[in-house]
């Protein structure tokens, strides 16, 4: 199954089993036994997934209108990534959009 994937697939596959894996609680063995994977490929793709890249996957996140008052004042905070990304935070804002934002700047 996992094999007839592209080497990104696989990637993004692998990043999903080992991000959820913590919060399981189980040993790594267990973990894999569970889902069916083999152990090996786990260690492996735990070990490698910070190298390399891959062509990232963009997240459409939704707009909020913002109201007046905050279109004229500046950012709360600015968070600046390897002076490639520049992502500027608003009083009021969603921390959930945040987290996504994050999750997808984590991947590039």
């Amino acid at each position: 199954m996992i094999s007839n994937l592209s080497r990104c697939a696989k990637r993004r596959f692998w990043e999903k089993v080992i991000e959820e894996w913590p919060a399981t609680g189980l040993s790594q063995t267990e973990y894999c036994r569970q889902k069916r994977i083999r152990i090996k490929s786990f260690q492996y793709w735990k070990r490698n997934l910070g190298r390399g890249s891959c062509v990232p996957v963009l997240v459409e996140l939704p707009v909020k209108p913002a109201p007046a008052s905050m279109l004229r004042s500046s950012p709360q905070f600015c968070v600046v990534v390897d002076q490639l990304f520049r992502v500027e935070i608003e009083r009021g804002f969603d921390p959930e959009d945040l987290e996504r934002v994050i999750r997808v700047l984590r991947r590039i």
